[in-house]
């Protein structure tokens, strides 16, 4: 560790720390009328903050580092700008002229380290705001990010859900939450993603593999949830979201309050509190102990300086989450409104602490995180008195970063990550699934970024080294009978896993009708404890688990390439990838029985997943108040020694959607109708032991626009799901073994409230 805080000391010794603050001012007109725009989101990515523009159209940001950096216009109903400017001190005064457009194609990313369009990126980045998630909301954050092309999720019910990308999930994905990886027992089927949408203001999905940024775990791709900005300077602000969902009787509601002072103090604070009962399907059979309810509490302080600026945050999360057992399926239908735990269930606790800094350096800049989480779960079954499967989990991140700027176009990203983490086992759990165990983590890596108006060349370097140690020696595990692989006679083993990954990319933008991009990544996963040594029951799940010690680090090679294409009245893309994996880890179920379990077995083989996604987006000049969208996605999963089909593949899937944008009023803003549509096809390809799936369509609704009520205006959304009332089988839900069906069809409203 010292040896690496010492080239980070190095590569800023010959910066010049920041001694005065910029000024960035300016106007934002209409290109058609040359009138000035009211309301203009002007932002600035890598500080999360930013302006809007007032009744003539003008804005100022101060206290920006002079420098070099990205800012982003957006309004509704025209076209997004990007701008990189050169800050100074005395004031940079522009003019920025916006298009009226019905569709944008580029916005801002930040999840490829390098802040830069999202059209510009050699990586897929997908990105979802949160309008987007607030007018067609889901019981679970997942389940709303699946209208992305190429990306599903493995569900357990609506309250558990997992993401896959491209047909890969469980520890292959990486969340990335508040700076930080967010570790909460991912490997396990029946184990959510364990975030919700509180205080987010968007998300950004990677469809490839990141490990070249994040490391172990993102060779998938990565979700990244980015904190809701910062208030405007000088000024509090606050919401109120209400929502309700007609088919499992929801509720969620959700206020935040923010501010920001005239000397740099940055504050928030954010709560919100949701339950279900058991939802109906399309039937209108109760699904029993689908039921959950979650608690969520957010605070943040942090200060704004011409030197950068620093945050400290806090997040509080509870989840009780029903599960359902196969063979006590009439037993746990109750009546219509029943929200109380019954058992088995799972409480799911997260406390997580984080700290971001950011230090400009003259041209360059240094970024921190810090972050401690701590997870409890515990999985019910028997007795409300009693845990089962009680595991704690604690985790101590860091992530250094140093960004050395050497031209315009060229910047270097020099890169320092680990994380040390522990698992314990409850002492008074009645079943113990995998050992106490710790890994821990350590990496360094460099990005090259080179970007000019046609060009980008984005390539990377990382080594990595990760340390296993598995113990069994606790009083409590030596009761139990747990057994290590092996046997050894200290009840420990020692695991280590190394190796260098690389990366390169390169977009081509001949002129702005098209768009080229191809990129070549190598991504890795070490196996997670799970996979190494599981030996035991896993509550919740009726299956006994049972690892494999020997397994080697997973390792893919996946090349995208992909082609935009623009014209005044659409857009037409399509993406291609082949993902070349070796060492994959799968779940398997064997016909063996333990006791009255049946015995699930991970194994390791080649494989290979290969598909694409194409997206048609239609927007009419002569018709501004329409558009439509339709995109095909798919992946096929194979092993490489026998061509069979590898298991928690996704369907083939056609999205449809039309978007009437109506005239307003006065006292109705905005207001819009969409009609969404999604045919998921015959999942046939199944893997050896599973069942073949067949296709459905569903049918979706969206309504909504803004309506003043005295001085403001309240945001109201009218959503419906599955109108045909479909009932049906997804193939990735871990339902469908059993044949219990899916969510029929369900009418959410939501309004928000700003105060």
């Amino acid at each position: 560790m010292k040896f690496y805080l010492v080239i980070f000391i190095a590569l800023i010794s010959n910066g010049t720390w920041a001694d005065q603050s910029g000024l960035l001012s300016g106007k934002v007109l209409d290109r058609q009328t040359d009138e000035p725009l009211i309301g203009v989101t002007v932002f600035v990515p890598a500080l999360n903050r930013g302006v809007v523009t007032g009744m003539d159209g003008s804005f100022t940001i101060t206290d920006l580092p002079q420098r070099q950096i990205t800012v982003q216009f957006s309004y509704a109903g025209y076209a997004t700008q990007i701008m990189d400017i050169n800050v100074t001190a005395s004031g940079n005064v522009i003019t920025v002229i916006l298009e009226e457009s019905t569709t944008t194609i580029d916005e801002v990313v930040v999840s490829g380290a390098h802040i830069m369009s999202k059209e510009s990126s050699p990586i897929s980045i997908e990105k979802i705001a949160r309008d987007d998630l607030l007018k067609m909301p889901s019981p679970s954050l997942m389940s709303a990010l699946t209208r992305t092309p190429g990306v599903n999720e493995i569900s357990l019910g609506p309250g558990i859900s997992k993401p896959v990308i491209r047909g890969l999930s469980f520890s292959r994905v990486l969340s990335v939450y508040q700076g930080g990886r967010f570790e909460n027992q991912q490997w396990g089927a029946d184990h959510g993603l364990g975030l919700t949408e509180t205080g987010i203001s968007t998300i950004e999905l990677i469809k490839g593999p990141a490990s070249i940024i994040y490391g172990s775990g993102a060779m998938a791709g990565a979700i990244h949830l980015i904190e809701e900005r910062d208030a405007a300077k000088g000024e509090i602000e606050g919401e109120l979201n209400l929502r309700g969902y007609s088919n499992s009787l929801g509720g969620r509601s959700e206020a935040g309050i923010k501010g920001h002072s005239e000397d740099g103090l940055i504050w928030s604070v954010r709560g919100a509190l949701e339950s279900h009962a058991d939802y109906l399907d399309g039937d209108g059979n109760t699904v029993g102990n689908t039921r959950f309810n979650t608690q969520n509490l957010k605070a943040g302080v942090g200060l704004q300086k011409k030197w950068g600026d620093t945050r400290l945050r806090y997040t509080y999360l509870q989840q009780r989450l029903g599960i359902l057992e196969e063979d006590e399926l009439d037993e746990l239908v109750t009546s219509r409104n029943d929200r109380n735990m019954q058992l088995p269930f799972q409480d799911v606790t997260d406390h997580f602490i984080n700290s971001e800094t950011n230090v400009f350096i003259g041209e360059d800049r240094l970024k921190a995180t810090f972050g401690y989480h701590l997870n409890f779960r515990e999985e019910i079954e028997g007795d409300f008195d009693k845990v089962d499967l009680g595991l704690q989990q604690s985790n101590f991140i860091y992530d250094l970063k140093y960004f050395k700027n050497f031209s315009p176009e060229l910047e270097v990203i020099f890169g320092l990550q680990g994380f040390y983490l522990q698992n314990t086992n409850y002492e008074n759990a009645e079943e113990i699934l995998i050992p106490d165990g710790t890994k821990d983590d350590r990496s360094f890596y460099a990005l090259v970024n080179y970007n000019n108006d046609r060009w980008v060349f984005q390539g990377g370097l990382r080594y990595d080294y990760r340390n296993v140690v598995a113990d069994a020696s606790a009083p409590h595990l030596i009761d139990y009978g747990f057994i290590l692989p092996g046997e050894p006679s200290d009840r420990q083993l020692t695991r280590s896993f190394d190796g260098v990954t690389t990366s390169g990319g390169v977009t081509f933008r001949p002129s702005s009708a098209w768009r080229f991009r191809f990129n070549v990544a190598q991504g890795f996963r070490a196996p997670d404890l799970a996979e190494l040594f599981s030996n035991g029951p896993h509550p919740g799940t009726s299956r006994f688990e049972r690892g494999d010690v020997g397994f080697v680090r997973e390792q893919n090679v996946q090349t995208d390439f992909g082609i935009r294409f623009r014209q005044k009245d659409f857009s037409l893309s399509g993406e291609v990838f082949y993902n070349h994996i070796n060492n994959y880890i799968f779940f398997s179920p064997t016909e063996e029985m333990m006791d009255d379990l049946n015995v699930w077995v991970f194994e390791q083989d080649n494989a290979r997943l290969y598909g694409g996604e194409i997206e048609l987006d239609f927007h009419p000049a002569a018709t501004k108040w329409v558009t439509a969208n339709t995109s095909y996605s798919m992946v096929i999963g194979q092993r490489r020694s026998d061509n069979t089909f590898l298991p928690y593949i996704p369907a083939f899937r056609w999205n449809q959607s039309v978007d009437f944008r109506l005239k307003g009023s006065e006292g109705f803003r905005q207001p819009y109708i969409s009609l969404i549509g999604s045919l998921i096809f015959d999942q046939n390809r199944e893997a050896p032991l599973e069942e073949p799936t067949p296709g459905y369509y569903l049918l979706g609704l969206n309504v909504g626009g803004s309506l003043k009520l005295g001085a403001n205006f309240v945001d109201v959304y009218v959503s419906g799901s599955n109108l045909l009332n479909q009932t049906y089988l997804d193939h990735l839900s871990l339902f469908r073994p059993f044949g219990i069906h899916q969510m029929g069809r369900n009418i959410a409203l939501n309004v928000r409230i700003p105060f």
